[in-house]
């Protein structure tokens, strides 16, 4: 009997298995049974589905047939057949059926897990950026120029608050010390060192990537290198201070929130009919008192709403409304190219970010580049004259806003909403005024975003070097993907104070328009 078998090997248990069987030209004619066994024992395996284990079969000299069988465990098996009856010279003889022969023995393996071939697309590696050591500096820095840090300041100074005086403005003096201390040290990229304090690395290095440092070497070069001692003359560099960050807070009424605060201290009255902060009863034996009464004293001194708005429009051409806003006809210069610039930019990030999570497209950041440059050279044309004074000035004021709302008197007649999480401890303060005085209703956080965020991307395309001509779009690509948080959070920002989603279009509507509109349909509604 000649057998074959397929698989010849190796063999898994559940696999089915092609049988094979030929009786010789030699051999005579006969009835013949088959079967399959496991070496361990057990009835035999079924073939082609079958219930019995024998499969008998009537086969002539050189006839064959085949057979199926599935293997059900692992294991080792035998093929065996035997003659029932032969036919031999015209007669038919009964052979002996207990004589089982073996064909075949195999070993059945346990069935192996398919491997598992894992298909991937993935982005191109980045280049490099001579920027690197910029934008992590400008990152670290406007961290720490957030509230937080500066509370930690000056909670290590405290000797310098805590000394109540007993009369007079000597208070705000002293915070006033620690605001401008605190703000201009760090704007300029320098670091001091009390305990809460690590000085920032990569200074040098980051300053050296800016583009202002090629353009003060040919301006400073009339002044003497010793004039006047102590300082650099002109200023050594531009400030990592945006004036962006204050217009959105002003926008979020965070000095207005502080001025209606200050008018009802001093018994003025500054809207017709009742006034909501009538219970505002600061008292004398606290610190607040000293504070408020010191910034009453010092308003002469303090930055101006009308040198706030024009600056705003000379650097970004943002518009306030209100009655304290001087008109378009008064101002020399404003920059009508910003909004239209920055929007650009942003939605074009938004374009390349889905072509960039799209593996099988290769994003083309150019139009990121052209953006870029556009933004750039706005930026720099408005860096004249107060920029630099102004950015530091208005963010130190800020600061001092921000401190007197975070003290916890402030909250004693203000109140808020305990359980809304706010980033600083001054931001449920501005929201509780603003539900009292019945202005937008969009919350301070999503003002914060766009001042923080805000503030990082434009100090990055500041100080970048944009308008060289060996920058391409490599430098535009690791540009959007370093500032991709920043850029998304500020787009929803936008759309969350505004109405406008700037991914979808880009929208050039003055921001204060937007948020007057907004205002009107909520009274309307109400």
């Amino acid at each position: 009997m000649e057998f074959t078998r397929r698989p010849v090997t190796p063999v898994y248990a559940g696999q089915e298995v092609a049988l094979r069987f030929e009786l010789r030209d030699s051999e005579p004619a006969g009835q013949f049974e088959f079967q399959i066994i496991n070496t361990r024992g057990g009835q035999p395996i079924p073939i082609d589905g079958g219930k019995g284990g024998v499969v008998a079969r009537n086969l002539s000299s050189g006839e064959e047939f085949e057979r199926m069988v599935s293997i059900p465990e692992p294991g080792e098996y035998q093929v065996q057949f035997r003659a029932v009856h032969r036919v031999e010279a015209g007669k038919k003889a009964e052979a002996g059926k207990d004589n089982w022969e073996v064909l075949d023995t195999f070993t059945a393996r346990r069935k192996e897990a398919p491997p598992i071939v894992r298909v991937a697309l993935e982005p191109n590696a980045r280049p490099g950026s001579e920027h690197a050591h910029l934008w992590n500096f400008i990152q670290n820095v406007t961290r720490n120029l957030r509230f937080e840090r500066f509370a930690g300041f000056a909670r290590h100074r405290a000797g310098r608050l805590t000394e109540f005086p007993g009369y007079g403005s000597l208070s705000y003096e002293r915070l006033h010390e620690l605001a401008t201390e605190f703000v201009t040290e760090s704007s300029l990229g320098n670091s001091f060192s009390p305990p809460d304090w690590d000085p920032e690395k990569g200074r040098d290095a980051a300053i050296n990537g800016s583009y202002v440092s090629e353009e003060r070497k040919t301006q400073a070069d009339p002044f003497p290198p010793d004039f006047p001692q102590g300082q650099d003359y002109p200023l050594r560099l531009v400030p990592f201070a945006e004036l962006i960050y204050v217009y959105w807070l002003e926008e979020g009424m965070l000095f207005q929130s502080l001025n209606r605060v200050l008018a009802r201290f001093q018994n003025r009255r500054v809207v017709t009919g009742g006034d909501p902060l009538s219970r505002l009863a600061v008292s004398p034996l606290l610190p607040l008192r000293g504070i408020l009464w010191g910034l009453a004293e010092a308003e002469k001194d303090r930055l101006s709403l009308r040198r706030r708005a024009a600056e705003y429009e000379y650097q970004y051409g943002l518009q306030l409304i209100g009655r304290a806003i001087p008109p378009a006809q008064m101002l020399v210069e404003r920059r009508t190219q910003f909004l239209s610039a920055f929007h650009s930019l942003l939605h074009d990030c938004h374009h390349f970010y889905k072509e960039h999570n799209d593996k099988t497209v290769d994003a083309d950041a150019f139009p990121l580049l052209s953006s870029l440059r556009e933004l750039h050279l706005v930026l720099a044309t408005g860096a004249n004259n107060q920029y630099a004074d102004m950015s530091v000035t208005a963010r130190i004021e800020t600061m001092e806003v921000q401190w007197m709302l975070a003290q916890p008197e402030m909250r004693e007649f203000l109140g808020g909403r305990t359980m809304v999480p706010y980033d600083e401890d001054w931001m449920d303060r501005v929201d509780a005024m603003k539900q009292l005085q019945g202005w937008s209703d969009a919350s301070i956080t999503h003002f914060y975003d766009l001042a923080v965020h805000g503030e990082q991307l434009l100090l990055s395309v500041r100080h970048g070097r944009w308008n060289e001509s060996d920058m391409d779009g490599d430098d535009a690509e690791n540009w959007a993907i370093k500032w991709k948080p920043s850029i998304q959070r500020y787009v929803h920002a936008y759309r969350a104070v505004t109405g406008v989603d700037l991914s979808e279009r880009v929208d050039t509507t003055m921001p204060s328009t937007l948020l007057q509109r907004r205002l009107a349909r909520k009274l309307v509604r109400y």
